[in-house]
């Protein structure tokens, strides 16, 4: 009776201990909530009591969990590994209160300062910034990186689904701090806080598809000088017309790849999926026409503008109110049915490019709100930034805006899917994708990738019948209402492609090395509701083991177009 006695006290203090450390979580979660929606209100008394009922329920499940007795379930058979979950989590969640939340929310009340107020933006503000948010993006990382150690697939249904949010909310939250801390890095000096600089603001047109998200429309220099933000010149990007040569030398793989047209026609320099060769080739192009040097290229595309729009309010061009819910229609579609005239449509691309760009100068309600708009657009590869001085670049280097071209053998695998039109036209906007690659074996540190793409045109029984704008009227040799696709398929560095299935049948393509990389290209040709579907297979380079990224050209659809894969060989 004594033994019996004493296991049923063990029995009820263990399960006191769980419905402690249950309690103590599910505060931690309310409080995490609650301090979010006074960080948004603005309510610094309800945001300091949020984050004082936060670092206390942590640090209880937290010690809760490193004792003796949570130590003991760990080793249980079929709840160890829960026991271990719910001892990660908080653990993180304890230090992530104490070391990331907690100087973030020091910073909340002096965001306001980052928002542009007639034109000028507080270059001490960004300045004051850095270290919190630097701060925050450590821990961050630290608990994403520390959450991702574990696999959350065999624990019990309940806390495998909350473990899978706490993650993903962890590793949202690091990507939007490591966006921030990059931008806080340049933005002094590329406000010209030591000297003026001069940046080509770029709207790419996703309707008419290129590799970085679609060809670039309307053109602006932006001038900055001592945190004043200007727009100072506007021009059609086809108003530069063809060179004779290209404007930089193309390597023998561009020339294979993408043609000489990469480097003599300023719309086509984003064939490539490189942005930082994007920047290098319009400026080039740009400095032969006009006088003023450029310092970086700025990229940006509708479906981010979208996202900005969110954050800001809806600006008004002539009769039409652009809103978040209306500008990717309405620009990459709607104007080509209200003007015939393409020049009314680069008049009106540069009405709202102005329209914008003094919206966002007069800054947004909610600071979070475009910083978080600013992030969405980073991280779906729809807003790239180039600096062409050294030290600015440098900390861009590595970031989703980059838009690198990763060409490190050393560095994690990356497959590419990317996209360009040859219709010559705007039927992209009927262009929809998937793109899914599976890591199928890992065999003396070389994974084995088979990837799959499907394409479909969701174009309208009677395309042909649009304005010739739209369907091209045939110029370039495809019929009016189909449209003409080249997809390059990037293999990752020091790997292999082969195995392409067009339709379930093979097809024998030319390989072009890159930079280390195999590239090939397949054309796809689609009528209205057609469907075609890819297939490949490809191997990574030696000793790259790790997860696979899956980059891949921004659609007019909005959200992520690229993924990962899990790698293989953990």
């Amino acid at each position: 009776m004594a033994v019996l006695a004493v296991v049923l006290l063990a029995v009820a203090w263990v399960g006191w201990q769980v419905w402690q450390v249950n309690r103590d979580l599910n505060n931690a979660a309310d409080d995490a909530a609650n301090l979010q929606a006074a960080l948004v209100d603005g309510d610094d008394v309800a945001a300091g009591e949020a984050l004082n009922r936060l670092r206390t329920a942590s640090a209880a499940a937290a010690n809760r969990t490193g004792g003796t007795t949570w130590g003991i379930l760990t080793h249980v058979p079929k709840y160890g590994d829960d026991a271990r979950g719910v001892q990660l989590v908080s653990d993180v969640l304890r230090d992530l209160s104490a070391d990331g939340i907690e100087p973030l929310t020091e910073t909340a009340r002096d965001l306001d300062g980052l928002l542009p107020s007639n034109g000028q933006i507080s270059i001490e503000a960004l300045k004051r910034l850095r270290a919190p948010v630097e701060a925050g993006r450590v821990a961050f990382e630290a608990a994403d990186e520390r959450l991702a150690s574990l696999n959350p697939s065999s624990y019990d249904q309940r806390l495998r689904d909350k473990y899978r949010e706490l993650a993903h909310r962890v590793a949202d939250a690091r990507q939007i701090l490591d966006t921030a801390d990059h931008a806080l890095a340049v933005m002094p000096s590329m406000l010209g806080d030591d000297t003026p600089r001069n940046y080509l603001l770029v709207f790419q047109n996703n309707a008419e598809i290129r590799a970085t998200g679609g060809l670039p429309g309307a053109v602006s220099l932006v001038h900055t000088e001592k945190g004043a933000v200007k727009l100072t010149k506007q021009v059609a990007a086809n108003t530069f017309g063809r060179t004779p040569q290209p404007v930089l030398p193309l390597t023998p793989a561009e020339m294979d790849i993408y043609g000489k047209e990469l480097g003599t026609f300023f719309v086509d320099a984003n064939f490539t999926p490189d942005f930082e060769r994007t920047a290098d080739l319009m400026r080039a192009r740009w400095e032969q026409v006009h006088p003023e040097r450029l310092d970086g290229v700025i990229s940006i595309d509708p479906v981010a503008l979208s996202y900005i729009l969110k954050a800001t309010g809806p600006v008004t061009v002539g009769d039409v109110a652009l809103t978040s819910d209306n500008a990717v229609d309405q620009l990459l579609h709607q104007v080509y049915l209200r003007y015939q005239d393409p020049k009314d449509q680069d008049a009106w691309f540069r009405e709202v490019a102005r329209a914008v760009f003094d919206k966002v100068s007069t800054g947004a309600e909610s600071p979070q709100d475009l910083i978080h708009a600013l992030a969405q657009g980073s991280n779906e590869h729809r807003l790239y930034v180039h600096s062409f001085e050294p030290a600015d670049q440098d900390s861009l280097a590595g970031t989703e805006v980059a838009g690198e071209l990763v060409t490190d053998p050393e560095a994690p695998p990356q497959v590419g899917v990317y996209l360009n039109d040859a219709t010559g036209a705007k039927m992209s906007y009927y262009l929809r994708y998937d793109v899914q690659v599976d890591a199928t074996y890992c065999k003396d540190a070389v994974q084995g990738l088979t990837g799959k793409m499907r394409l479909l045109s969701d174009a309208p029984d009677d395309a042909a019948s649009l304005p010739a704008y739209i369907t091209g009227a045939g110029a370039y040799g495809t019929e009016p209402g189909s449209q003409l696709v080249l997809i390059r398929l990037y293999g990752p560095v020091g790997g292999a492609l082969s195995g392409i299935q067009f339709n379930a049948k093979p097809i024998s393509t030319e390989t072009v090395d890159q930079d280390g990389r195999p590239v090939a290209t397949v054309v796809a040709s689609l009528k209205p509701h057609f469907t075609v579907d890819l297939t490949w297979r490809m191997t990574t380079g030696q000793g790259q083991t790790g997860n696979v990224a899956v980059t891949t050209t921004p659609s007019v659809v909005a959200g992520a177009a690229s993924s990962s894969a899990a790698s293989a060989c953990s």
